[in-house]
């Protein structure tokens, strides 16, 4: 009986050190560093920057959430807010993909500002009265600074 108690004990500390070699060891392997996103802007990498952090299922579905809460709107505008933002978010990524690579990051604002301003005026479309007013309120207090903004 002691022997099995030893040999047992002694499997669990062997599994307990290999563990703690593993998390050592990938403790050890450098991080993967990005530079800082203002060091990107006007260079190339800034594509490469904005694929990277973007995902676009995750960003879509946020948008309905936080329309939906805000505005109250019904399941039928929900799914034509996730139809716009899909497109929306398919117009963009066009943009990003098939742009000359000389486009710079402040053309590319200019393009995807257009694109919003379409978005936008596609989801007030859809919108009643009340629900135009409760937006025009909360673009008001993003655009004040009232509400934080995600930073991308």
């Amino acid at each position: 009986m002691r022997s099995i108690s030893r040999l047992l004990l002694g499997g669990v500390a062997a599994l307990g050190a290999a563990a703690c070699a593993k998390t050592q060891e990938k403790a050890a392997q450098p991080r993967r560093q990005y530079p800082a996103s203002n060091q990107l802007l006007g260079t190339g990498d800034w594509r490469a920057r904005m694929q990277m952090n973007h995902n676009a299922d995750s960003s879509i579905e946020h948008q309905v959430r936080r329309l939906t809460s805000s505005l109250d709107l019904t399941p039928s505008q929900q799914a034509k807010v996730r139809q716009l933002s899909r497109w929306h978010n398919d117009r963009i990524q066009t943009t990003l993909d098939t742009a000359p690579s000389a486009l710079t990051y402040d053309d590319f604002q200019t393009q995807v500002h257009a694109i919003s301003t379409q978005y936008h005026d596609s989801v007030n479309a859809i919108l009643t009265l009340r629900q135009l007013g409760l937006m025009k309120a909360m673009v008001g207090r993003l655009d004040s600074g009232g509400a934080r903004r995600p930073a991308r």
